[in-house]
């Protein structure tokens, strides 16, 4: 990535009103380009790239694999590092579920502030409701495109703040999974120690409740950069490197990535979703894998058989399938 491969066609030229002696430089995949928007480029980084989903890039000393991980992948993002990944199919996307849910019909949405708000003022935990967030399957660290998303513990006495809340922690939770999925993979071949910090990029940004939940669920530094849409930055350093700004991708991270602040977690907090994570997050999801797997057989409400009558899955991403 960053390499020159040539410059505007014809065509290309008219429709964009640029020269055709415009370059073209090489890019690359979303994360791999955010990774580098995010300034993620050496060994022990790690960065967390938000939007409908949440990707996890961790770059490694080795390209080693290891079970619950994806990669680590060689001469990725950059020729000279290695990185492994990991993935939740419904992040963003489930938070934005819940909030037209209970917005009900029509055009007239509920804030996600309001929502914020609301969550804020419920303790850790959420009165005792707790969340799985794999709407659309599990991608990492256990990969199982049957697996559903629930809710377990709800009683009358919970509101929308509480189902807000307690997907925001569920989220949270798998992040926390994924992250100690990949060290574990990165250990096995190397002495690299545990990433405390973490960079954030994307939607998730934008919630100060979220950013707080991350820290204190994961235990990490989440550091926010002045320039929070990393693929975008990352699309920028790119085309300076190949338009001779810049000399490398190491010098132009250098130059054009700025932190902007740091959020911490909190010890007390993060005590009591300590105590949440291993022993309500860690025990539903195996507790529940076996009813996910039957209803996958009667989906669609015809259970006359046993089975679908739709022996198909449309599957968002390689490693997660929805309805």
């Amino acid at each position: 990535m960053g390499d020159v491969i040539g410059t505007l066609t014809e065509q290309a030229a008219s429709d964009l009103n640029l020269s055709k002696e415009t370059l073209v430089v090489q890019g690359g995949p979303d994360a791999f380009v955010g990774m580098i928007g995010l300034g993620t480029i050496r060994p022990g980084q790690l960065c967390l790239i938000t939007g409908s989903s949440h990707l996890h890039c961790l770059i490694t000393k080795q390209p080693t694999s290891a079970p619950g991980t994806w990669g680590a992948y060689r001469g990725a993002p950059l020729a000279h590092t290695c990185f492994a990944e990991g993935g939740q199919s419904s992040t963003g996307s489930l938070v934005r579920w819940v909030r037209d849910l209970v917005s009900g019909p029509g055009d007239d949405k509920i804030s996600y502030k309001v929502l914020d708000d609301e969550a804020a003022a419920i303790p850790p935990g959420s009165d005792g409701l707790v969340a799985l967030e794999t709407w659309q399957g599990s991608r990492t660290p256990h990969t199982d495109p049957l697996a559903r998303g629930a809710f377990a513990g709800l009683t009358l006495a919970h509101s929308r703040a509480h189902m807000f809340r307690s997907i925001l922690e569920a989220v949270c939770y798998g992040t926390r999974a994924c992250f100690d999925a990949l060290e574990t993979a990165a250990s096995q071949s190397s002495d690299m120690p545990k990433a405390d910090e973490v960079v954030i990029a994307g939607g998730a940004t934008r919630s100060p409740l979220w950013l707080q939940l991350h820290a204190d669920i994961t235990g990490r530094s989440f550091t926010i950069n002045e320039n929070t849409d990393g693929p975008l930055l990352g699309c920028a350093i790119l085309a300076s490197v190949g338009a001779g700004i810049h000399a490398s991708v190491d010098d132009a991270v250098e130059q054009m990535i700025r932190k902007e602040r740091k959020i911490e977690p909190r010890e007390d907090v993060r005590k009591v979703y300590d105590r949440l994570y291993n022993e309500l997050y860690l025990k539903l999801r195996p507790g529940v894998k076996e009813v996910f797997h039957a209803i996958s057989e009667v989906r669609g409400g015809d259970a006359s058989e046993g089975r679908s009558s739709n022996p198909y899955i449309i599957s968002p991403s390689l490693l997660a399938a929805d309805w």
